[in-house]
């Protein structure tokens, strides 16, 4: 795989369909080596990471199922939701609860949260070019406060996101995106918006 910078941001994809293959517990281990030279704030490394596989993922398992039932009211929903985070969980050999603790101003929150983003952000490009899918979700149980204690958070902290990792069952086509014309504005020598690009 052409390992550009620029060529594994274009390429990388969002993969939700993986194979069930091991990962050496060590690539996942240098991949956060590297991951952690995200740019952050006075180097607060402000990220912590709950690493789940093997028999471990049931400790995940459980703790998701339990949200759901205090949350889902449609018992018949509940249950197919249950099943299917179960599975999802044990098709997939590597799961990453990504967090970050709530610093005492809105600045450095702010700034937290952005640096474990980019932190994320170095995992899935890092993962891609060793020939690893990630999915970055968030449901619903990352924000319930019971799940959080049971995780073994604080109450104050915040969980950016639960990364599932491993080889790749499919790679879907790139989806097209906006030129980032259409999200730019660029001011130069005359503070007002600049009307064209050429």
């Amino acid at each position: 795989m052409n390992d550009t910078i620029q060529h594994t941001i274009v390429s990388r994809r969002t993969i939700r369909k993986f194979q069930p293959d091991d990962i050496p517990l060590h690539t996942i281990v240098d991949i956060l080596e590297d991951a952690k030279w995200a740019p952050n704030h006075k180097l607060r490394e402000p990220w912590e990471v709950m690493l789940y596989k093997g028999d471990g993922k049931g400790h995940l398992i459980e703790h998701i199922q339990e949200s759901i039932a205090r949350t889902e009211f449609d018992e018949e929903k509940a249950e197919k939701k249950k099943e299917k985070i179960n599975q999802f969980i044990h098709n997939i050999p590597i799961h990453l609860l990504v967090t970050v603790k709530s610093a005492t101003s809105e600045k450095e929150r702010h700034e937290d949260f952005a640096a474990t983003c980019a932190f994320i952000q170095n995992i899935q490009l890092l993962s891609w070019a060793k020939g690893l899918g990630v999915v970055w979700k968030t449901n619903g149980f990352i924000f319930d406060p019971i799940f959080r204690e049971a995780m073994g958070l604080e109450p104050s902290d915040v969980i950016v996101g639960l990364l599932h990792i491993g080889k790749p069952a499919f790679i879907p086509n790139p989806k097209e995106r906006k030129s980032i014309k259409n999200k730019l504005t660029i001011y130069d020598t005359q503070p007002k918006k600049q009307p064209s690009f050429f």
